[in-house]
C-alpha cells in the first residue's frame, strides 16, 4: 500500500514559500521584515536543537519544522527567528504545546544573545489533520497549589481544517497550498473521489501563474503528487494518461511541468552569468557611444572611410549619423 509521505510534502512547501509562510502567519510584522536581505533557513541549528528534544529516532522522523532568520528594518536591523511547525496528527492536551515551548527556550538559549540586539524568536504551528484534538494555542506551566500560572507561551496557528480560504492573499501561492491540504480532509479515502480531486486540483495547478520561482513550482506539484496518493493501479494509470493527454482534462503533463522547471531553472541560473554578460555589455556599448559621438564631430572635416577607420565603426553607420 502506498502510504503520504506528509512531511516531506510539507518540507518542500517549507523551503520554497519562506517570505509567504511568514506572511500569512505573521501578517503585522510582515511589512517590518527587511526583505532586501535574505532570509536564512538553519536547518543544521535545528537538527542540534532537536537531537536535544528528541531521541536520535524521533529527531530523524521531524522533518517538517523550520527556523527561518530574517532582519527586521529598525535601525538597529534587530535579528527575528521564525520556528515553523506543521503537525500532522493529533495529540493529548498540553503536549504539543509543550514541544513548542521546548522548541522556543531551545531557540532563546542558542540565539538570544548571539548577536549584540538581543534577537528576538517567535514559534507557530500549522494544523493539518482532522479534529479539535491536540490543535493548541498556548502552553501553560503551573503548579498545583499556586493560584498563578507560572508561565504562559503563546505560539501562532493555523488550523487547515477550519482556515477561510478566502482571508488569504489571492497573490499569495499558499492559498493553492492550503486549498490543496484542505481538499483532502474534505475527500474520503476512496480512490475515486481522490482521482477526481486530484485532476481538478492538478489542472488547476499548471496554469496557476502566482509562482515567483522554479523551485516554487516545483514543490506545489510535488505537494499535490505526494498528498493526493492513488492506490487502485488502474485509476492511477488513468491519471497518468490524462497528464500525458494535452487535450484531456488536464492540459498539461508533469513532463512538461518539468520542461518548464528546467527553462525557469535556466534563466535562474544566467541570471548571474547575465550580469556578468551585462557589465560586459555596458563596457561595449559605452565605447560605442564613445565611438557615434567621435564620428559626428569628424563629419565635417573627414571622409567616411577615415572616420570608419578612426573609431571602428562600420561606413553604413556612419552614414546613418549624417
Amino acid at each position: 500500500m502506498k502510504k503520504h509521505d506528509y512531511d516531506a510534502a510539507w518540507k518542500t512547501i517549507l523551503e520554497a514559500f519562506e517570505e509567504e509562510i511568514v506572511e500569512l502567519l505573521f501578517p503585522e510584522i510582515y511589512d517590518k521584515i527587511n526583505w532586501e536581505i535574505k532570509s536564512e533557513a538553519l536547518d543544521n541549528e535545528l537538527l542540534e536543537i532537536q537531537k536535544d528534544i528528541f531521541s536520535k529516532e524521533e529527531a530523524e522522523k521531524i522533518v517538517s519544522d523550520k527556523i527561518i532568520k530574517v532582519t527586521m528594518k529598525d535601525n538597529e536591523s534587530k535579528i527575528l527567528f521564525i520556528h515553523v511547525e506543521v503537525q500532522s496528527y493529533s495529540s493529548n492536551e498540553n503536549v504539543f504545546a509543550e514541544r513548542m515551548f521546548r522548541y522556543f527556550y531551545r531557540i532563546w538559549d542558542k540565539f538570544r544573545y548571539k548577536y549584540k540586539d538581543k534577537s528576538d524568536i517567535i514559534g507557530s504551528a500549522i494544523y493539518t489533520y482532522k479534529g479539535s484534538s491536540g490543535k493548541d494555542k498556548k502552553y501553560t506551566y503551573r503548579l498545583n497549589g499556586l493560584e498563578d500560572d507560572i508561565l504562559t507561551y503563546n505560539f501562532r496557528t493555523v488550523d487547515i481544517e477550519n482556515l477561510d480560504l478566502i482571508s488569504i492573499n489571492d497573490n499569495n501561492p499558499l492559498k493553492l497550498v492550503f486549498k490543496i491540504a484542505k481538499r483532502l480532509l474534505e475527500i474520503g479515502a476512496d480512490d475515486n473521489e481522490i482521482f477526481l480531486a486530484k485532476v481538478e486540483l492538478f489542472n488547476e495547478l499548471v496554469k496557476y501563474d502566482k509562482v515567483k520561482t522554479m523551485d516554487q513550482r516545483k514543490a506545489l506539484t510535488y505537494f499535490l503528487e505526494y498528498l493526493f496518493l492513488i492506490q487502485d493501479n488502474s485509476l492511477a494509470n488513468k491519471f497518468k494518461e490524462i497528464k500525458e493527454n494535452t487535450g484531456g482534462a488536464v492540459n498539461m503533463g508533469i513532463d512538461e511541468i518539468r520542461e518548464k522547471y528546467l527553462e525557469e531553472k535556466g534563466r535562474e541560473e544566467g541570471k548571474e552569468i547575465g550580469r556578468e554578460e551585462g557589465r560586459e555589455k555596458g563596457v561595449k556599448e559605452g565605447e560605442k557611444k564613445k565611438a557615434i559621438e567621435i564620428a559626428k564631430s569628424l563629419l565635417d572635416v573627414l571622409d567616411i572611410e577615415t572616420i570608419a577607420l578612426k573609431t571602428g565603426l562600420s561606413v553604413d553607420e556612419i552614414n546613418k549619423l549624417k
